[in-house]
């Protein structure tokens, strides 16, 4: 009896015919697709080998050709006015996204270059044009709680009721510069700092500068000490300038830590890299009037709600950054529990 797989069952075959059928009418269809693309593919071929061939037909035509030309030029049975002419394939001309596709092809660096300048030019007229040009600018210089962006905001809208459109764009605008120093301090934010108010001592129209106590005295050396006489009645006036010593603005301002020490004062008109003395002198002349007008501005809100000045002390320089007093207080631990083993052992 034979062993091998018995593909009949009861003498008909697994697979129905119709199955069978399809089997074979699928494999037939795949047949004749394959021939046609195969043939398409030899057709294809067969025309690009045919081009081919004219076209090299044409270039020895042609190479011939301009053999005989010059033969025929050398031994001067051809006129010289006769020329080789060069034959070329006429130019296809481009339409719509074609077109477009060709030329950002053939010149995208140029465009992207392009596009990058106008777009840095449309934003720097646009700053231009939204940028709000102050009537006066203010140096602040002292490191206290003045210099937190509220309070400075807030005393720009204060300074600005007394202030008049010297810009004549129908907007008072008071910008206070910070900067605040400290020498006690090796951070960088106050090395820049100082760079900052370097180059803004060279701009002969700001001539107002915030400063306190703590302010090194080479820089307070540069404001101008005698106020006194230009506004004699003034009791907030001292050697210093404008004492901001105000409850009142401390309030308005939001400042409840604001030092009893801080002055608004007045550069001395000197010549700057960028302007002139005479120049200065102008600017300082118109910022003296706007000075006097803040000044007893001020003093007659004070006198009027009998103001009883600020509490809060000068703060030391040392402790404003806590750079310096953290090594000292580290030193100093260092030094109690040196003293302390000692004592120990």
């Amino acid at each position: 009896m034979s062993k091998g797989i018995n593909t009949d069952i009861e003498g008909e075959s697994l697979v129905p015919d119709e199955d069978a059928e399809f089997e074979r009418e699928l494999a037939e269809k795949e047949r004749k697709e394959r021939e046609e693309y195969e043939q398409r593919v030899k057709d294809a071929e067969d025309e690009q080998r045919r081009l081919e061939r004219e076209a090299q037909r044409e270039r020895d035509r042609k190479i011939a050709q301009d053999k005989l030309d010059l033969m025929k030029m050398k031994a001067g049975v051809a006129d010289e006015s006769e020329e080789i002419k060069e034959e070329h394939s006429e130019k296809r001309e481009l339409h719509g996204m074609e077109k477009v596709a060709n030329i950002w092809y053939h010149d995208k660096l140029w465009i992207c270059f392009g596009v990058f300048i106008a777009v840095v030019v449309a934003i720097m007229v646009i700053d231009t044009l939204l940028r709000e040009d102050p009537d006066i600018s203010i140096l602040l210089i002292c490191d206290n709680a003045l210099q937190a962006d509220q309070s400075c905001e807030l005393l720009e809208q204060k300074l600005e009721e007394y202030t008049p459109d010297l810009n004549e764009d129908g907007e008072v605008c008071v910008q206070i510069i910070c900067c605040p120093l400290n020498e006690y301090s090796s951070d960088s934010y106050y090395t820049t700092n100082s760079q900052k108010f370097y180059a803004n001592l060279q701009q002969g129209q700001i001539i107002m500068v915030l400063t306190d106590s703590n302010t090194d005295p080479d820089y307070q050396a540069l404001m101008v000490d005698n106020l006194e006489e230009e506004l004699p009645d003034n009791p907030y006036i001292d050697e210093y300038g404008l004492s901001l010593n105000m409850q009142f603005l401390a309030d308005e301002i939001e400042c409840s830590s604001l030092p009893n020490d801080v002055h608004l004062c007045l550069r001395r008109p000197v010549t700057t890299l960028d302007d002139s003395l005479e120049d200065m002198q102008e600017n300082y002349d118109t910022a003296l009037e706007i000075f006097k007008d803040i000044a007893n501005g001020l003093a007659e809100e004070a006198q009027a709600c009998d103001d009883p000045g600020l509490s809060t002390e000068p703060s030391d320089p040392e402790e404003v950054t806590g750079i310096t007093t953290a090594y000292a207080d580290s030193d100093d631990d260092e030094s109690e529990d040196e003293d302390n083993q000692s004592s120990g052992e």
